[in-house]
């Protein structure tokens, strides 16, 4: 048999980066709910620790893209994942507070932010070598991985196992995953642009990006709110066994594999302004079924339609955001990547504050407004 070939190489390399973060961020969700009741911390306490990811991811975002242009993608990943990978076992093993748990989360955050923007660009430079979709591909095989995570951590849970030993299991694999997958990278060639102006060590937003996140911010709220508070939902609102509040994270996750292995075919037939609309749909139809369905039956329901209708957004909005060309991709990566994060440093407290005062069920139904956004805004996708 005859090696694989340059192109299908790289392309399996960046998809398996992609694979081991979904792995690492999956297996972080599926024990956050267990996490909060063992540092005991309220709805209100966890809504301002998880800020500390949102902040790091921030920080991480506004200056990466300068260090990747410098450093190339390769490095970029070597550095950081390592670190990302640590970050469920400490916040398991070190924090005994709000202010612990802000604290690993931030730099969780900072590594996360490095690792998702490189590898982000590096699978866009490999579809803009080939000519051939990737992105909607290698997000599936992250949402293959968080589904593969979310559903050991399910089994982890009702087998009583602690979260800290889980997280050591998640390290040990990422570590070795690191030094077989990373160290052989051979980073693509740059996507060419048209920008010609000095290079800023912070990425801006440009009007360009602005308009994209404008599309996005539905799907991207949505999809850290479902993957913070769907488990506590259920959880708070139904009071099933433990071990079934869990299983919104697969429900979720299963239905955006799907989503993003259907991508590529469907936006080529009908584009990418016509798919993302009729997602949008799904969405709301997923949302308002988690809000007004009453049982456990029709939440899981509402919530697989939402991992459906979501599933495209965040591959969709970095594609479209790569290939603006008024200067490097990787700028407008970070960028996106900042206005998404600024947008998570508000959602937490404030879906955790609604539900400490009003409950959780509040805190879904005033996203029901967002989607229409994402309707309007879809049109700014036809680069993508």
């Amino acid at each position: 048999m005859s090696p694989p070939a340059k192109g299908d190489r790289r392309r399996a390399s960046i998809a398996a980066v992609f694979a081991l973060s979904g792995v690492v961020i999956g297996a972080y969700f599926s024990r956050l709910a267990q996490l909060q009741s063992e540092i005991g911390l309220t709805e209100a306490e966890l809504g301002v620790a998880l800020v500390g990811m949102s902040t790091g991811v921030f920080l991480g975002s506004l200056g990466v893209s300068t260090a990747l242009e410098r450093e190339g993608t390769r490095r970029i990943l070597l550095a950081t994942l390592p670190v990302f990978a640590a970050a469920p076992l400490a916040a398991a093993t070190l924090a005994n507070g709000a202010v612990s748990l802000f604290a690993v989360l931030a730099v969780f955050g900072l590594a996360f932010a490095g690792c998702n923007i490189a590898m982000n660009v590096e699978a866009d430079r490999v579809e803009a070598v080939q000519g051939r979709r990737l992105l909607n591909y290698c997000h599936a095989i992250w949402a293959v991985g968080f589904l593969a995570a979310t559903l050991s951590g399910t089994g982890a849970v009702a087998a009583g196992i602690p979260p800290a030993w889980h997280f050591a299991v998640i390290f040990v694999l990422a570590v070795a995953a690191v030094f077989v997958i990373v160290f052989p990278l051979q980073a693509a060639e740059p996507r060419p642009h048209r920008g010609d102006g000095p290079r800023r060590r912070i990425a801006r937003p440009t009007a360009g990006v602005f308009l994209i996140m404008g599309f996005a911010i539905s799907g991207m709220w949505l999809e850290g709110t479902t993957r913070n508070w769907s488990v506590i939902y259920l959880r708070d609102v139904y009071e099933p066994a433990e071990w079934v509040a869990t299983t919104t994270l697969p429900a979720i996750v299963v239905f955006q594999v799907v989503g993003r292995l259907l991508a590529d075919r469907l936006i080529e037939r009908f584009g990418p302004v016509l798919f993302a609309r009729a997602l949008t749909l799904v969405t709301f139809a997923g949302l308002l079924l988690v809000v007004t369905g009453g049982s456990i039956v029709a939440a899981l329901a509402g919530f697989a339609l939402i991992g459906f209708g979501i599933s495209t957004v965040h591959p969709q909005a970095l594609s479209a955001a790569a290939r603006l060309g008024d200067r490097p991709s990787s700028e407008n990566v970070a960028a996106l990547q900042t206005l998404q994060t600024m947008l998570g440093v508000v959602s937490p407290p404030l879906i955790g504050a609604i539900a400490t005062a009003y409950g959780i069920g509040l805190s879904f139904a005033m996203l029901l407004p967002l989607p229409l956004l994402a309707l309007y805004f879809a049109r700014y996708l036809a680069r993508g």
